[in-house]
């Protein structure tokens, strides 16, 4: 009797197997044509970005602002908020002929000058490893020449500092910095706010 259940069993199964078969075989087959294997499809051209025309002229909100500086590339400002009046980063690209107004850096012309604090003013940022950063005592700018971030030239003083941690921060004796010409003598010599101290 179990035997008899096992092979009716099996038939049924064999019969619901040979069904399905012909059903699917008696399905209508598309006329599609068959897919393409896309590693064997030839790469579609990408549409090439259209350029951004140079900027031959000053937006009106900037011709207020001048000089605009076109900065080398990599150059690097004091402070958190990048270089002034930066013409690559706040317009666009220059042309071939400058707008009027827009000029490249020039250590000579943009750095800080003790002998003109008035005019418009660039602070490069020193080199890695050349100031050792900020810090209590010593919360100044550093002032080096874009032509040579290494070498820093002097030092504005800010209100707190200290030669002490002044020294420290650019690993410096400050008996050997001169303030209006004059050497620095530590435990003498006072300073304010605003004060340049030249570097030997």
């Amino acid at each position: 009797m179990k035997r008899a259940a096992k092979i009716t069993l099996a038939v049924s199964a064999v019969a619901v197997a040979g069904i399905c078969a012909l059903a699917i075989w008696s399905f209508p087959r598309s006329d599609a044509p068959p897919l393409i294997d896309q590693a064997a499809a030839p790469p579609s051209a990408a549409p090439t970005p259209t350029a951004t025309p140079p900027v031959t002229e000053l937006p009106a909100w900037a011709q207020e602002s001048r000089p605009w500086i076109i900065y080398p590339e990599g150059f690097r400002c004091q402070g958190t908020e990048g270089c002034p009046n930066d013409f690559r980063a706040l317009i666009g690209e220059p042309g071939d002929v400058l707008p009027d107004g827009v000029e490249y850096y020039d250590p000579a012309k943009h750095d800080y000058n003790p002998d003109d604090p008035t005019r418009f003013v660039v602070m490069p940022r020193p080199a890695d490893g050349v100031d050792l950063g900020r810090r209590s005592g010593a919360q100044g700018f550093a002032v080096v020449s874009g032509a040579d971030t290494t070498r820093v030239s002097a030092y504005m003083v800010w209100s707190g500092d200290s030669l002490g941690a002044i020294g420290e921060r650019f690993a410096v004796d400050p008996a050997r910095l001169t303030k209006n010409g004059e050497p620095v003598i530590p435990g003498e010599t006072q300073i304010d706010p605003g004060d340049l101290l030249v570097f030997p």
